[in-house]
């Protein structure tokens, strides 16, 4: 980039090579350890279904006076190539540090930078993989009429635009994609021509509605056509900020609920107000 001012580099130019992982050691004074359930569960993970493709070079650091490389990135691959017993070498970058306390800094460093995945990144990922789930949810919210965020910055986000994939994963896994194409569409119309700041907030509750009124036993069935669009015109008549400040007030007195669980209550409770109106009317 023409014009950018740059620092002198640091550190040494590291090597590349492949090692048996025999010659590979952990030092336990900075590295995390690897013995509670979820790092065990990905351990196996890693070693049932190992893939070349998806396994990166370890980030090791070269000693004084040892033949071990000690692990500074890469721990868990590691631990899952000798589980397996059958993978003799591993690629590593070996870096070379002045002292171990260089080492446990280069690990801070790696550990702070390193920006995990978003959800809506896994998501467009499945989706180039051809993954049939993601598929269907994509396009279950192309058919709302809804699209996908190519960021999280909803900023500069267009109408109709959403990134709570997280959520409606879940609702799909939870509900079904009946019931989960249903609150999609009831987020569209709902707020429709707006920009969907607080999609995330609301959907959980939405869907929790759609199935209460559509979950028949093991069975679905359509939302009542004749209630479904009073539904669209309740969550569409409270704003989105509204709705978020609601939910929050819930939390504050059910501190125990999580943000989904709060949602259904909120939309839950707005819903029963209305059918016990409704049904007085009548």
């Amino acid at each position: 980039m023409a014009g950018l001012r740059v620092n002198p580099t640091k550190g040494r130019m590291p090597a590349l090579q492949f090692a048996p992982p025999d010659v590979l050691a952990i030092d336990p004074d900075y590295q995390r350890s690897i013995e509670a359930g979820a790092s065990r569960k990905l351990i196996r993970d890693i070693a049932v279904n190992w893939n070349w493709d998806l396994c990166q070079p370890l980030v090791a650091a070269r000693r004084a006076g040892v033949v071990e490389l000690y692990i500074i990135d890469g721990q868990h691959r590691l631990a899952a190539a000798r589980l397996r017993g059958d993978i003799q070498q591993l690629p590593v970058v070996v870096v070379e540090y002045a002292s171990a306390a260089d080492e446990a800094a280069s690990f801070v460093a790696l550990n702070q930078k390193r920006r995990p995945l978003a959800k809506i990144d896994i998501f467009k990922a499945a989706l180039a993989s051809g993954d049939t789930t993601a598929l269907a949810i994509s396009a279950a919210i192309e058919a709302a009429g809804l699209s996908i965020a190519s960021h999280q910055n909803y900023v500069s986000w267009k109408p109709g635009m959403i990134a709570n994939i997280g959520g409606i994963e879940r609702s799909w896994k939870l509900h079904g994609p009946e019931i989960t194409s249903t609150a999609l569409q009831v987020l569209a119309e709902a707020f429709d021509g707006e920009v969907l700041r607080y999609a995330g907030t609301v959907f959980p509750g939405i869907a929790a509605v759609c199935a209460r009124e559509m979950q028949d036993g093991e069975n679905v069935r359509d939302f009542d056509p004749a209630m479904l669009p009073l539904f669209v015109e309740i969550v569409g008549d409270v704003d989105q900020v509204q709705w978020k400040t609601d939910i929050a007030a819930w939390r504050i007195d059910h501190p125990n609920q999580r943000y989904d669980a709060a949602s259904a209550s909120v939309f839950g409770a707005a819903w029963d107000d209305f059918l016990t109106e409704f049904m007085g009317e009548e």
